[in-house]
């Protein structure tokens, strides 16, 4: 168990601004449902949540010459809902029809990956990050969340995750802040 202030302290890297400000600010907005993390499991829903709740709000603040503090859980619901993935009818038959439906829904799932990707990188670099960058915290959590390819990656593809790890995080921050 790691508690929820001590995980985004980490996350922050020894950062003393707009990071850190971004990390303290996830903190503040998933308190109250997730005060404690529990160990990594498979999918590390938790985890995902925090760091992409964290980057997003820094992505959606310092693209603008914003503060971090001030992001609200409904902007990045808002940001995640704007960015969905299409969903996968599993009752698809095992047909010719079924197999090309399949394959469809694969190339757009993967447009709309990129997509979310894109976009992201995007509101990264006008915070002034050059990705993929090293040595910058978040820049280094950017390629966390998004290279599985190469190994050593924390959500690389020896991690088992069922999915790329931005798009479960962001399906966990929409889930998180997008509630009636």
């Amino acid at each position: 168990m790691t508690f929820l202030w001590s995980y985004t302290d980490a996350l922050a890297a020894g950062d003393d601004g707009w990071w850190r400000a971004a990390t303290r600010r996830a903190a503040d907005l998933l308190e109250a449902d997730h005060w404690w993390l529990d160990p990594p499991v498979l999918v590390p829903v938790q985890h995902l949540l925090v760091e992409t709740t964290a980057l997003l709000s820094y992505a959606l603040a310092r693209s603008a010459d914003g503060d971090p503090g001030a992001v609200t859980g409904a902007q990045l619901a808002a940001w995640a809902a704007a960015h969905p993935l299409p969903m996968l009818d599993e009752t698809v038959p095992d047909t010719v029809e079924g197999s090309t439906s399949l394959l469809q829904w694969s190339r757009i799932f993967e447009q709309q990956r990129l997509r979310q990707e894109s976009d992201l990188a995007r509101l990264l670099s006008a915070a002034g990050h050059a990705l993929p960058g090293t040595g910058d915290p978040v820049a280094e959590l950017w390629r966390d969340l998004v290279d599985r390819k190469n190994p050593g990656r924390r959500y690389g593809l020896e991690s088992g995750l069922p999915g790329p790890a931005l798009t479960l995080g962001l399906g966990a921050v929409r889930q998180q802040f997008d509630r009636p």
